[in-house]
């Protein structure tokens, strides 16, 4: 608590006891737990947690701590009318917009290769689009429609280069 109160006093900032916790490991004593949740007014958490938009875990990465930001991405999407919108614009809103959205969980962690692949796919899914709820026949690979314009791509990058 020290190390708070004198956060606070040099700064002039307060921390909002609200929004702030702790996690312990698992094999804690319930006492040490109470007595942290006692002198500090602070929640406890249990892994994982978010942190800057970033999940904080123990162990190995696991598509169930990337879920937001697929979710995310499928939100965004469903704003959108991909029937009423042409392919140019598409590859507008995949490049400008939805390879935006993942760029800070990347460059801060390391989603397992499913998460990536998956956020493909639905760009994929979206460029391509639906017709009677089922996907149409996509045409090409993403794999080829990420190379940039002159080598016959449409300029999108791959999520695993971001």
């Amino acid at each position: 608590m020290h190390t708070l109160k004198t956060y606070e006093r040099i700064s002039g900032q307060l921390v909002n006891r609200a929004k702030s916790h702790f996690f312990l490991h698992s094999n804690a004593f319930k006492t040490t737990c109470d007595r942290i949740r006692k002198y500090t007014g602070f929640y406890q958490k249990e892994a994982p947690i978010s942190y800057l938009g970033c999940p904080i875990f123990l162990g190995r990465p696991k598509i169930v701590h990337f879920s937001d930001i697929i979710n995310k991405v499928v939100n965004r999407i469903t704003g959108w009318q991909p029937r009423m919108l042409s392919y140019g614009g598409k590859v507008v809103l995949i490049k400008y917009v939805l390879q935006s959205l993942p760029i800070h969980i990347l460059s801060a962690t390391t989603p397992p290769s499913t998460t990536i692949k998956q956020i493909q796919q639905i760009m994929a899914d979206f460029f391509w689009g639906w017709r009677n709820d089922k996907k149409k026949y996509h045409w090409a690979s993403w794999k080829n429609l990420s190379f940039p314009y002159s080598e016959g791509g449409i300029g999108v990058k791959l999520m695993k280069d971001v």
